[in-house]
């Protein structure tokens, strides 16, 4: 079988910053609904089109391939007060955007006099990175997963 709109592919995957250092290494398969439905970034998905089990691609990606380009106007100062006891430079959470009130994930980049900075940029904003992955399975998709546009885990999936 060949990858084509309306299979799940599953794959595992390494991701390579630009100078080639190993950032993520999968240690399962991952999978994703192909044809469209935004469960991997269309370059890849672009890539994959065609490819049967246990082939390998690898793909070039730009910020705005990828991880979009770095906004500092997302960056935020919020008083300690407000934040989890156990706050520190380092530590990731959700929370509502201000403007939006969509969630998002905050990193903490600085604590300095009783605040900190928190910025939902993701960690890989603004960076080019190379995406390699090989595919493990490929099957057709149920009608319940097309329907509703992503992969469903063995026994169904329950809204």
């Amino acid at each position: 079988m060949q990858i084509a709109k309306d299979t799940v592919v599953s794959f595992t995957f390494e991701l390579f910053d630009a100078e080639g250092k190993l950032l993520e290494k999968s240690e399962e398969s991952a999978s994703y609904l192909h044809g469209g439905y935004e469960g991997i970034f269309p370059k890849v998905e672009a890539a994959l089109e065609g490819k049967g089990v246990g082939e390998t691609v690898g793909v070039s990606l730009e910020p705005e391939d990828a991880f979009g380009d770095y906004d500092s106007e997302l960056v935020q100062i919020e008083s300690l007060e407000v934040l989890p006891e156990e706050a520190e430079v380092g530590m990731r959470f959700e929370g509502a955007d201000p403007i939006s009130g969509h969630t998002m994930i905050y990193t903490i980049t600085d604590i300095a006099e009783g605040k900190a900075v928190l910025d939902p940029n993701h960690p890989l904003a603004g960076q080019r990175v190379f995406f390699s992955c090989t595919v493990t399975d490929i099957r057709p998709a149920t009608a319940e997963e097309t329907a509703h546009g992503h992969v469903h885990g063995e026994g169904g999936h329950h809204h």
